[in-house]
This record gives C-alpha cells, structure tokens and sequence, in this order.
C-alpha cells in the first residue's frame, strides 16, 4: 500500500469510527433506531473518495428500495423465508431498473433490516422505527460523506494555492 493509499485508508478510518460514534450516540437514546441508523451510515460511506458523493446518493436509493420493500412485505404478509426471498430478489430488480447495480447489496440489508424481526404484537411500529433509523442512517452517511469530500477537495485546493504563491514567488 502506497503512502497516498494509505493517507485515504486513514481518512476512511476516522469516517467510520465518526459514524460509529455519532450512530451509537443516537443508539443510546433510542435503541430501536440507533442500532439501524448505524449499519445504514455505514452502508453509506465509501472508502473510495473518487466519485464519492455519486456512490452515497446511489447507496441511499437502494437503501430507501430495501426500506420500501421491506415496508410493504411486512405490511402484506406475515414474514416468513418465502417472503424473505421474494422482497430480496423484488429489491435487486428495482435497483437494476433503477441502474443501482453497485448499491444492490445495500437494499438487500434494507429489506431484512426491516423484515427479519422478534415475533411481537407491535410489528408494524417496529418496522416503521427501524425505516426511519435506516432512511436517519442514509441522511447522516451522506452529510458524512460531504463533509469528508469537501474537506478533502477544500485543502488539496488549498495546498495547490499555497505551493503555486511559492513556485511564482519564491521568497515568501
């Protein structure tokens, strides 16, 4: 690994524990969202930085697909492997539709974040809770995302001013 690769890995590092930190926060007050909100922020956040803000918005589409599917297969059916199985393949043909190939395994973890559940009598206010930790988790991954991309792009800019003032000027 070069010392550049190993820069980014670092950044990407400090973006996860971040995440970690910020989802466990909320994981804290409300567990039911918290813990959901976690894995999405994760899901979200990439550790290529190329094409950064492309590939959370991507991640956050099919995330919402997974969220949508398993909403609807839970408010339809009782859960069971069939319906499992048919919300999954349901997620990845409308993430292929949606050109969302890359991100597929994101609404995949959707789908049995809100499906896979304890038997209770309070099912559907399970699954809308761990919808809105799941869709929190999207929102949080993607200011996470922008934030770590701008800073990145904001003080490369910076460098660049800084080393042309010195290559034009070099008594400064």
């Amino acid at each position: 690994m070069t010392r550049r690769e190993q820069k980014k890995y670092a950044i990407y590092i400090g973006e996860c524990l971040i995440s970690a930190i910020i989802g466990f926060s909320i994981y804290h007050f409300y567990p039911v969202i918290g813990a959901w909100c976690l894995f999405s922020i994760i899901l979200v956040i990439s550790p290529d930085k190329k094409d950064a803000m492309v590939i959370a918005a991507n991640r956050i589409k099919a995330n919402l697909i997974g969220a949508l599917v398993g909403l609807g297969a839970s408010y339809f059916h009782n859960i069971n492997m069939l319906i499992i199985c048919i919300s999954i393949t349901l997620s990845m043909i409308i993430c292929e539709w949606f050109n969302l190939k890359a991100a597929t395994k994101s609404a995949v973890v959707a789908v049995l974040i809100i499906t896979m559940h304890e038997k209770g009598n309070y099912f559907w206010n399970i699954a809308l809770e761990r919808a809105g930790g799941v869709m929190l988790g999207c929102m949080i991954g993607l200011s996470l995302t922008y934030i770590f991309h701008f800073v990145k792009f904001q003080s490369r800019k910076t460098i660049d001013r800084i080393k042309e003032v010195h290559r034009t000027n070099p008594h400064t």
